[in-house]
């Protein structure tokens, strides 16, 4: 009896941490989480790219969740449409521009891919 209460406390231990980071998302703190380029600087060019690239993001992200897709396969495509992005950036940003901004931005985008996966986003 004693181990199925602690089984059970550490289950919904488990989902009360998990549902805090399950919280909704809405584009426009999503785009602006993903805008952020943590003090490097760009030039018009580099930074209308930027923008593109997150723009494709956020919009793929949102036409995915509409689909109602399985939790592996959307997991799956979410890593596709950040490494799409990746790569946009890559190669309009330049390599040494590139892996500038990956090392500045790369701990917080790695926390908004884990946020996305667990979260509801909204319009």
């Amino acid at each position: 009896m004693k181990n199925a209460l602690l089984k059970l406390t550490f289950c919904l231990v488990f989902l009360i941490s998990a549902t805090g980071f399950a919280q909704a998302l809405n584009k426009k703190s999503l785009t602006s989480e993903l805008g952020k380029t943590e003090g490097i600087s760009l030039d018009a060019k580099q930074k209308s790219s930027f923008d593109k690239a997150n723009n494709d993001l956020v919009t793929g992200l949102f036409d995915i969740d509409k689909k109602k897709l399985p939790q592996a396969d959307r997991d799956s495509k979410i890593d596709g449409l950040f490494d799409k992005r990746d790569k946009s950036l890559s190669s309009s940003l330049g390599a040494d521009k590139y892996t500038d901004v990956k090392k500045k931005t790369d701990k917080n985008i790695k926390q908004l891919k884990r946020k996305v996966k667990l979260a509801k986003l909204v319009l």
